[in-house]
């Protein structure tokens, strides 16, 4: 059994009870789509003074995924409840591939940006908090492996790098 495996069956095993699984899911189906990324992206965009962090968010948000889903179907990983037996998804089970997690990039794609901003302590680190949430929550439902997960944070910093620097430090 792999470390990937080991680590999700003791999530399942150990973790998992009604109360969180409850709040997990719902963490989980906000990242559906990236729906509360783009919500959050539209927001920045609406407002003036955060209008130009908006646009670099949102490109970073475009870049990450977009490299996220040409790489998942070039690798073409199976979700680890079709390979782990003893493993059961808790959310509606996903028909594209595992890696990485393209929830886990967009969440991660925005998170770094406003990290890396000006904008208050607060926000920033209350989003990159949602971000790990999101990121948990996709090993807590059963969907991802730890490594989709951990290579999504990866990929999702090294494309929102490039954008930052490109075109975020002239925000800040």
């Amino acid at each position: 059994m792999t470390l990937d495996q080991m680590i999700l069956l003791f999530i399942q095993d150990s973790i998992r009870c009604d109360w969180l699984t409850d709040i997990i899911r719902a963490i989980t189906l906000m990242g559906d789509n990236g729906l509360i990324w783009l919500v959050l992206l539209l927001l920045l965009l609406i407002y003036p003074k955060t209008r130009k962090l908006g646009m670099v968010a949102g490109l970073s948000f475009l870049l990450c995924v977009g490299v996220a889903e040409v790489i998942k179907n070039l690798v073409m990983r199976p979700r680890p409840f079709l390979t782990i037996a003893e493993l059961v998804p808790l959310v509606k089970p996903p028909q594209s591939y595992s890696f990485p997690s393209v929830h886990t990039v967009s969440s991660f794609s925005v998170a770094w940006i406003l990290l890396w901003s000006q904008e208050g302590k607060a926000v920033r680190y209350t989003v990159f908090a949602f971000a790990l949430l999101m990121a948990f929550s996709r090993l807590y439902v059963g969907v991802h492996y730890p490594s989709d997960v951990l290579t999504g944070m990866l990929l999702a910093f090294l494309g929102s790098y490039l954008v930052w620097r490109l075109w975020g430090r002239k925000i800040s």
